[in-house]
């Protein structure tokens, strides 16, 4: 399902909020069970599908952290439940700051851990982005959407290690 074409909305890692309650609020209006009360029992049944769709699709599309990987599935940048191969070289790095965690021994420590990942995760993040402030994808080059894959894979990483250290 393309959520954005639900809605009528241009395919971006940039949601325009306004828009998609706008539209959300119209489908919604429109798929109201209480309009189909008199309806045959198909008519009900697809409200109410085309109803929770909506409401599904808003929720997505309402969470910053959901859109970057739907877009790429989107597009066939990624599949679901992938299994994504990161580099020798960012894994040694990983593993070296989980060691580094394992082994500190004050707050300072760890605090220079939780550094030293936010400035991988600004690192990462710097060549890609413009391209995730952008609210149409149109443009963008599939070397460039290979590098927002790349992103992903990383920062979803990093957010798992992050998630572990507190």
């Amino acid at each position: 399902m393309d959520y954005f074409a639900l809605f009528g909305l241009s395919i971006g890692f940039q949601v325009d909020t306004n828009k998609l309650r706008a539209a959300f609020m119209e489908i919604q209006r429109a798929s109201h069970p209480d309009k189909f009360a008199q309806s045959n029992s198909y008519e009900q049944e697809e409200a109410l599908e085309r109803s929770a769709l909506a409401n599904k699709g808003f929720s997505l599309l309402n969470n910053k952290d959901q859109v970057l990987p739907y877009v790429l599935e989107l597009k066939g940048i990624i599949q679901s439940e992938e299994k994504y191969a990161l580099s020798p070289a960012f894994l040694m790095e990983m593993m070296e700051l989980n060691e580094g965690w394992m082994e500190a021994d004050s707050e300072a420590a760890k605090q220079s851990i939780l550094d030293q990942i936010k400035a991988i995760q600004d690192e990462i993040l710097e060549p890609i982005k413009n391209y995730l402030e952008m609210d149409q994808i149109d443009s963008i080059s599939q070397e460039a959407m290979l590098q927002i894959k790349e992103y992903y894979y990383k920062k979803k990483y990093l957010d798992r290690i992050l998630a572990e250290f507190r």
